[in-house]
């Protein structure tokens, strides 16, 4: 909040402290504690407000979490049947297939053949 008083000279901060003095007077050190107060206000509700967005993810991680668990156990459940009917069980894995969002893959680099050199004579 304060970044800014390092490039300040002296002149600039004497200048900071008369003003003070002529605008508050012998209620400066009052204005000084309020100041820090209303600084110490803020901090705590910029920390509750982090706290809470760190606790927001981790509840979405905890969703996603549950929410793979239950598609893995639905898929365990269909292996007794997969076993007792493998037609329809491929069927339904080729559906899923085809409904399911592409893998996120990175572009990969083709290797370009090396030039070749030409036969000096």
């Amino acid at each position: 909040m304060f970044a800014f008083l390092p490039s300040l000279g002296w002149q600039e901060m004497f200048l900071l402290i008369v003003i003070g003095l002529l605008l508050y007077g012998r209620n400066l050190p009052d204005a000084g504690r309020k100041l820090g107060r209303v600084v110490a206000q803020l901090k705590r509700g910029f920390d509750e407000f982090k706290r809470q967005i760190d606790q927001d993810a981790d509840l979405r991680d905890m969703k996603q979490t549950l929410k793979e668990t239950t598609t893995d156990l639905k898929r365990a459940a269909d292996v007794p049947r997969a076993i007792a009917n493998p037609v329809q069980a491929a069927k339904t894995m080729a559906r899923d297939a085809m409904l399911a969002p592409p893998p996120d893959t990175a572009p990969t680099k083709t290797a370009e053949p090396a030039p070749q050199e030409e036969p000096r004579a």
